[in-house]
Parts: structure tokens; C-alpha cells; sequence
């Protein structure tokens, strides 16, 4: 029996560890000799498909069996994590539209997959990369192919035990038999369902732009309908013949969902958005629900959704088998990194520095690994005794995480050449016997997060949260001005480390990206993010914006506002995401006394929390055109002033004038010109 652990693990039942080698009834283990000789040693001419998790190669058998050998990359997109979880769903599930996996083979730091041989390549080959030569399917055939996707998606959801959320239904991952007979594959995203619930709450997110669920991509909230939504996606797409994310179409058209409702509706609109290559030979009537049901591909029963809770910090990422479209990201990995403004530390140095990563010295752990306390001489940087020299934070990378070198590298490259104030400051790295490791100075005061959201602390003062989301600010504002513009994507609570002064920093910059040239967004294939930070159109579309982090610092502030975090699935269900919670309260005064945090009722004015409101609710606007440029935020400097409670309990002196932040005024969200225009100096009075 396998059960569910953290996202994306699989945990042997009864066992606290995920298994070093998969355990999967029916799998074969091949020794990596077996299917070198299988493939021809991995010939060029063996190869049939490759994309960020790897390369695939036809191959033989000894027994004379045709099978598709899909060789991962050591630091490829699909992680260690990945690979558990696809062999052990494919060894328990079995049906004739799910791929049959033959084996795998763990030789060393090789992991390979066996499976059977698809020969007629996915639905994808065939709806969108015909060769000249080849006829475009039939619609009796793309009928036949729908209804065996259904049955599998159908197997998994309402036969499996638990049921399983597959997690990545597209066109890529639907393969073709020589009979054109669908198969289900790539398991690597699947999870299973939750029993007794409604939904899960997933904190890492996996998918596919254009087929994965609204409320997935905005919220992290999985259900097995999720998958039907994914499943409409590849509906359309079968009729159409256009991809679910087509860049190449002009504006209004990329997006498959969006630009083909209007045409579902009317029958006579509906002909003009049927695939011209089937020449018209289609029915002129459109299926029923029942019509769908009675195929076998949808029913209802056994779709109770499911939810469990998860704890962690999550991200939103979305692995696509192609390579992300931003050339100034990450060249393939290499052990060497250009970084003449970085000490480049030995294993050894960091072991001593850290008590050899003691547990008592560590700080914090996530998806991307753990981070310990070190000490270092301060001139030379040689490990010291602790208390002696300086001291610095280690982040030591899980080599099999989500996170992975490609960020590592990514953090190396943006900090060894950005310096401000408010960004942390990166050290030195260290890349040894496949341990990738990171130095930064270390911030006494910890996470935003841990002050804002964490039981036992002193909560932070209504001045300190202004000190704290201005350095923020400003720290963005030189990401987005910079030479070649930096968009950060990953702007968040537990991003914002503060120093013994409070002063802000930004950190972890795995996920930034060098700003798009001559244009106003990247089209993204690979998303990385986190719920509830996430600009709408970033995780709806893959358009990523410098306007995209400007969404972010709102959350942020409406966080700094109420005290409450930006998702959190413990609250009332209407409650759950902040932005959609508090925005109703946000623009008169006795509604937005309602949701400011009660720690700091008696040290604001209800004017400077509705102009810091007005603030928000600009950086918010759904159209990223619309918000402001972190420039234009940042014109709010920073003077010294008491606190109001300081300044009341201060004997024999009266009540001084408050200093203010002086900057040019935003306009409101409300566009008339007669709206309130939010002053800094306001957020102070």
C-alpha cells in the first residue's frame, strides 16, 4: 500500500522516508548495461523525443520487444521525487488506456524509464506537428481518441483506491497505438486523492499552461475536477486543430479557452471554429452530456472532490517539455559559474563553519533544502569558532528538489552581480561531490513572515511595517530599473529578510528573470511562483510582466495591513485568498477598520491606512498596464518619527507633528479624477 506524503512525495507506508528505489509490483529493475545495449548505446538515430526532463530512445529487448527508453537528465526538470512517484503509480495502475511501465533502472545517479512503445506518437504529433506527407486525423478518429482518454482518466478517478489525480492531462501526454488507441502517460505530477475531504490545498504547483484549472492556478485548490477541466481543454483542441496556448496567434487568440467561448454557444458560430483540415466531414449536432456520459468518458459518480492541508511554503511551478523562451535565464548546467565578485568555498570550509550542518545550527528548511548557521572570518572568509568573525547563513540545496541547480545557478548568476541595500548579500557559493550550497550574510531578525504570522513574537509596529515595506520597495524599484530590467517572480513575506535595524532585503532570487527587450512580457512555459502572490495574468496565461512583481508588493502590503497571510486554507471558506477577501472592505473607512490588523489599532490613522488601502488596491488592478511602476512607489523616502503610543507616553512634551515619507502621489484605483490620490506623508499621520 503506498499513501500520500508532503506535495509531491511517496512515502512507503509505515515508513518516514521516501524509498531510495522504486518497489512497484510488475516493474522491472534493468541495469543501466541492459539498456545501453537495448538503445544502441543511447544512438542519435535511436532517439524519438527529448525536452527538459530528457531524452527518449526506441529500444530492443532481449525477448525482441520494441520499448521506449526515457533517460533523464541529472538536473533535469523532472526531479528525483518525480520519478519515485511514476513508478509506483504505473506499477499499481493498470488499464488498457494507461501506458504500461516495463521497468526503470537507479544505476548511480542514471535514472531511466521503460516503457511500452507508443508507435503512433502523441495526439500532440498529430493535431499540431503533421509532416507534410501525413493525413490529419479524422473526426470518428479524434472521437475515438476522447472517449479513451475519458476511460483512463475515468480508471483513475473512480476505480484507483484512493482515487488519483493525475495532475497533467494534454495532448503531449495522450499516446497513440498503431490502432490510433489512446494511452495516458507521464505520472510524474500525479497525486493521490485525499479520502473524506472536498479538495486538496497544494502548495507546489504542477501543470500545464492552458489546461490546468482556474482554481488550481490561482489557488492552489486540486480536485479531480481539475482534471476534467484539463480534459475540456484537449475536448477543444481535438475539435479545433489550434493548441490550448498559441503564441504565434495574435492578441485575443492565444489563449483556446477564452477565444473559443463565444463560438460554443451558437451553431452557426460553432462551424467557424472547427478544424479546417476536416474539410467539413463532421456531425452538424454536438454531443449531449449524456451523449459524453454514455461514451464512458465523464461519470459523476465516485467524483467526490478531496482535500488534505499541507504545510510548507509552496511554489507555483509549472514544468512544460519545452525549454522556457528567455534566453538571458540559464545556459545548460556546467560547473562553472563567472562570478569574480563571490569567494568560492570548499565543502570542508563549510562543514566547519556550520559544526558540520549540526542540527542545532539550522535555521529553516524547505522544497529547496535546508539553511544553517555558520561563522567566518570576516577579511579572509576561513571558517571560525562560533561567536568569532562573522556570522553568515548557508543555504545547503536538496540536489533532487524542485529547486534544483537550474535555481542555484540562477541565485549565483543575479546576486554576483546586483548590489543594494535592500537586497541580501550573497556571499560566496560552493558546488562539491554534486552539493550546490549558497553564503549570504545573515539576517538577525529572520522573515517578514515569521513576524507577521508566527505565534509568540512581538508584533511589528504600524512605523516599522511602513520602514519594512518601503526597503522592499525600493529593492524591487532597483531590480526594475536596473541595466537589463530584473522581474524577481517570486515576491513574498518569506522573501523579505530583515536585519537587526529591521531594515528589508530582499532574498532567494532562484526564480528571477533579466526583463524581456523591445517588449512588454515574457511568454512563459515554465512557472514559478507562489499562491496567493502570483499575478493573475502570470499564472493564468504565462505573460510575465515587471508589472507582475508589482501585483506581489500588493499582497505584501495588504499583509503588512491586516496581519493576515495572503492564502491561508485554515480561515472560513470565502476568507481563504486575502486579495479577494479584503478587497470589498478596502474602500470606505468603517469597512477597512474591520480588517486592519488589531495589533496595531491604536498607532494608525483611519487616513494614512486608507490611502496605504488605495495603494494596494492600484497595485492589485487586473490589468497590469494599470498598476504602477515600482519607480513611481518608491518615490516615498524615509524619515525618522516616533510612534504615536512613544511619542502619547513621552513625559512633559507634547504631541509632535509627525515626520512624513515624502514622494509623489499614486493615483487611486478609482480613475476619476476627483479620487483621492494616496501621499506617504498620509500613511504616517
Amino acid at each position: 500500500m503506498i499513501v500520500a506524503g508532503g506535495e509531491g512525495d511517496v512515502k512507503e507506508s509505515g515508513k518516514g522516508k521516501s524509498p531510495k528505489t522504486p518497489n512497484g509490483n510488475g516493474a522491472r529493475s534493468f541495469t543501466f548495461r541492459e539498456l545501453a545495449a537495448a538503445t544502441r548505446n543511447f544512438r542519435e538515430m535511436n532517439l524519438i523525443g527529448e525536452g527538459g526532463f530528457g531524452r527518449v530512445y526506441r529500444g530492443w529487448l532481449e525477448s525482441g520487444q520494441i520499448v521506449a527508453v526515457k533517460q533523464l537528465n541529472h538536473d533535469g526538470l523532472q526531479g528525483f521525487q518525480e520519478f519515485i512517484v511514476e513508478v509506483l503509480m504505473l506499477s499499481l495502475l493498470h488499464h488498457p488506456n494507461l501506458v504500461t511501465l516495463i521497468g526503470y533502472c537507479t544505476a548511480g545517479d542514471q535514472r531511466l524509464l521503460v516503457y511500452e512503445y507508443m508507435p503512433m506518437g502523441s495526439l500532440e504529433n498529430h493535431l499540431f506537428e503533421l509532416e507534410p506527407d501525413q493525413q490529419p486525423l479524422s473526426w470518428s478518429t479524434r472521437m475515438k481518441i476522447a472517449v479513451g482518454a475519458a476511460r483512463g482518466l475515468e480508471y483513475l478517478h473512480c476505480v484507483a483506491n484512493p482515487p488519483v489525480i493525475y495532475r497533467d492531462l494534454k495532448s503531449a501526454n495522450i499516446l497513440l497505438d498503431n490502432d490510433f488507441n489512446p494511452k495516458l502517460s507521464d505520472f510524474g505530477l500525479a497525486k493521490l486523492g485525499p479520502v473524506g475531504d472536498n479538495t486538496h490545498v497544494s502548495t507546489r504547483v504542477m501543470g500545464t499552461y492552458g489546461y490546468c484549472a482556474p482554481e488550481y492556478a490561482m489557488s492552489g485548490k486540486l480536485t479531480l475536477k481539475s482534471d476534467i477541466y484539463s480534459f475540456g481543454v484537449v475536448l477543444l483542441e481535438l475539435i479545433t486543430g489550434r493548441r490550448a496556448i498559441d503564441r504565434s496567434k495574435k492578441p485575443g487568440e492565444q489563449n483556446l479557452v477564452v477565444w473559443s467561448r463565444p463560438y460554443l454557444k451558437d451553431q452557426k458560430k460553432f462551424r467557424e471554429m472547427v478544424d479546417p483540415q476536416l474539410h467539413g466531414r463532421y456531425p452538424r449536432h454536438t454531443p449531449s452530456k449524456n451523449n459524453i456520459k454514455q461514451d464512458g468518458s465523464i461519470n459523476r459518480e465516485g467524483h467526490d472532490s478531496h482535500r488534505s492541508a499541507e504545510k510548507g511554503k509552496g511554489v507555483v511551478e509549472r514544468t512544460d517539455d519545452g525549454s522556457d523562451n528567455n534566453k538571458e535565464t540559464i545556459t545548460p548546467p556546467t560547473p562553472q559559474v563567472i562570478t569574480p565578485n563571490l569567494k568560492v568555498f570548499t565543502l570542508q570550509d563549510l562543514k566547519s563553519a556550520t559544526r558540520n550542518f549540526r542540527p542545532d545550527t539550522m535555521l529553516g528548511e524547505g522544497g529547496f533544502g535546508r539553511v544553517f548557521k555558520g561563522w567566518i572570518d570576516e577579511k579572509t572568509y576561513a571558517p571560525t569558532k562560533v561567536g568569532s568573525g562573522i556570522a553568515v547563513a548557508v543555504k545547503k540545496s536538496n540536489p533532487d528538489s524542485s529547486q534544483g541547480l537550474e535555481e542555484w545557478r540562477c541565485e549565483v548568476k543575479f546576486l554576483g552581480k546586483f548590489s543594494h541595500r535592500n537586497l541580501v548579500k550573497l556571499i560566496g557559493y560552493c558546488w562539491e561531490e554534486r552539493q550546490f550550497l549558497l553564503v549570504y550574510e545573515y539576517m538577525q531578525k529572520g522573515s517578514l513572515e515569521k513576524h507577521l504570522f508566527r505565534k509568540g513574537g512581538e508584533p511589528l509596529s504600524w512605523e516599522t511595517r511602513l520602514k519594512i515595506a518601503i526597503g522592499a520597495a525600493q529593492g524591487l524599484a532597483f531590480l526594475h530599473t536596473s541595466e537589463k530590467s530584473v522581474i524577481y517572480r517570486d515576491f513574498k513575506t518569506s522573501n523579505i529578510l530583515l536585519d537587526g535595524a529591521y531594515n528589508a532585503k530582499l532574498s532567494d532570487f532562484g526564480l528571477a528573470k533579466l526583463g524581456p527587450e523591445n517588449g512588454f512580457s515574457h511568454l512563459t512555459t515554465r512557472v514559478m511562483g507562489t499562491y496567493g502572490y502570483a499575478a493573475p495574468e502570470y499564472v493564468s496565461t504565462g505573460h510575465l510582466y515587471v508589472k507582475s512583481d508589482v501585483y506581489g508588493f500588493g499582497v505584501v502590503l495588504l499583509e503588512l495591513l491586516t496581519g493576515r497571510k495572503a492564502l491561508d486554507t485554515n480561515r472560513p471558506t470565502g476568507e481563504h485568498s486575502l486579495v479577494d477577501w479584503a478587497k470589498p472592505f478596502m474602500s470606505e473607512k468603517k469597512k477597512l477598520k474591520k480588517i486592519v490588523d488589531p495589533n496595531i489599532e491604536d498607532q494608525y490613522s483611519i487616513k494614512g491606512a486608507m490611502q496605504l488601502a488605495a495603494l494596494v488596491l492600484h497595485c492589485l488592478e487586473p490589468d497590469p498596464k494599470s498598476r504602477p511602476c515600482m519607480e513611481e512607489v518608491n518615490e516615498m523616502k524615509e524619515k525618522p518619527k516616533e510612534s504615536k503610543s512613544s511619542a502619547k507616553n513621552r513625559p512633559n512634551k507634547g504631541k509632535e507633528e509627525p515626520s512624513s515619507l515624502n514622494r509623489s502621489p499614486l493615483h487611486s484605483t478609482r480613475h476619476s479624477s476627483k479620487a483621492a490620490k494616496p501621499t506617504a506623508r498620509s500613511l504616517y499621520e
